[in-house]
């Protein structure tokens, strides 16, 4: 074979930009991949979270709601001492008193009354006004009894739907997330990939990792990471990267204060009570929908704020019902929610449909993220989920060297 440096002088410049191209594509891969493993362009990280994902989930049962407790009955009427204290007694044309309406039983003992007091003496129309004020007072204890029976009745009911009874939310141990992605890049465009969802925690500080690649071209990352609250997720930061081939992935962040959110076009935001941000999100549904089950009634609409690079605002999703889904590792029954849009997509907003299962924990087993007819992906959850064995416990503080005190003042 002859040497190549040995051809024409056009031939030996194409060999020098074939090798120039190659070096410059090897150093391209290396400067991604460096960008992922020690955090280029996220400096707000904190350090990892390590875990170690030990155990395969099994679908479940989710936690019964506590069965509306059976309603007391109403306590009877008692009579005013007044009433036990005559022994006169009713006569037997008088209609009983506890069925006609309190209006009537007034206007027909004030009817009678002139009668009886010109006719009677003076003790019998006290009589008939203590027997008139007895009916009265035994019908306004039954309309009391009556009244505070059914308010205890609509407040166990209100109880029993919100699910009391359910052991209280225990936040999951670290959990693994691996979906299967196809779908349509325009008309006739085919497109594979994969998608994982990282889960971690370390006492009451949090960490989400979602991950999309998109065979070969497309890598898309989304992290999230904050604290655990009394509400749920509260995200302190978020970032999310884009790339296309081996050019410099495009970053945008969000930094979350105690009462506003600095977007990534550096404009501050009110922020409203529970906002997330995009990989947060998912974890958020969990959370909600186990405290309220009864949100996953069909033609609910449910409501989450969410921060997204350019704007915050409530997203609403409403429930369609109970689909029972064929995914890799068997069927499953999840719940479809479907995002409720006030108008046209806007710029870099992609909603999505979601199916979350009860069995497994509330999670996402199934995300349906949809452009126009032409573009959408499909994520389907490829096998059950992994989790840590337990949660990670938090490491300990550093410990301090103790000096001894100095002597005091005059003595050494």
């Amino acid at each position: 074979m002859r040497s190549p440096w040995r051809e024409s002088r056009r031939r030996r410049a194409a060999w020098f930009a074939l090798i120039v191209a190659v070096l410059l594509v090897h150093a391209l891969f290396g400067l991604r991949v460096l960008s992922g493993v020690i955090g280029w362009n996220t400096s707000k990280r904190p350090k990892a979270i390590e875990v170690t994902f030990s155990k395969r989930v099994q679908p479940t049962a989710p936690p019964p709601a506590t069965a509306p407790a059976p309603t007391p009955p109403a306590p009877r009427p008692r009579a005013s001492r007044v009433a036990r204290a005559s022994s006169a007694p009713v006569p037997a044309s008088a209609p009983e008193p506890a069925q006609p309406p309190a209006s009537a039983v007034a206007t027909a003992s004030t009817e009678a009354l002139p009668d009886a007091a010109g006719s009677a003496e003076p003790d019998m129309l006290q009589r008939a006004q203590m027997q008139r004020a007895a009916i009265q007072d035994a019908m306004r204890r039954a309309a009391q009894a009556a009244a505070a029976a059914a308010s205890a009745s609509e407040a166990a009911s209100a109880a029993a739907v919100a699910g009391p009874g359910r052991p209280p939310f225990d936040w999951p141990p670290a959990t693994r997330l691996t979906y299967t992605l196809t779908g349509e890049r325009g008309e006739g465009v085919h497109i594979y990939g994969k998608s994982t969802v990282e889960w971690r925690r370390e006492g009451s500080r949090y960490e989400v990792d979602f991950n999309v690649h998109i065979s070969p071209l497309i890598d898309q990352h989304m992290y999230s990471n904050g604290t655990l609250g009394p509400d749920g997720l509260s995200p302190q930061h978020y970032d999310e990267s884009f790339s296309f081939l081996f050019a410099t992935p495009r970053t945008r962040h969000i930094e979350f204060g105690d009462s506003d959110v600095t977007l990534n076009n550096g404009n501050r935001v009110i922020k409203l009570p529970q906002t997330q941000d995009g990989a947060s999100q998912f974890v958020q549904f969990v959370w909600m929908f186990y405290n309220h089950p009864e949100w996953l009634t069909p033609g609910h609409v449910v409501q989450i704020p969410l921060a997204l690079p350019n704007n915050l605002r409530r997203w609403h999703y409403q429930v369609l019902g109970t689909e029972h889904l064929d995914l890799a590792f068997g069927a499953i029954d999840a719940v479809h929610l479907k995002p409720l849009l006030d108008g046209p997509r806007r710029p870099n907003e992609y909603p999505f449909d979601i199916w979350t299962a009860p069995s497994l924990q509330y999670l996402p087993v199934q995300i349906l993220v949809k452009v126009d007819d032409h573009t959408w992906a499909l994520l389907a959850l490829d096998d059950l989920p992994m989790q840590a064995a337990g949660e990670r416990p938090a490491p300990p503080p550093p410990k301090v060297q103790a000096f001894p005190p100095p002597p005091p003042v005059g003595e050494r």
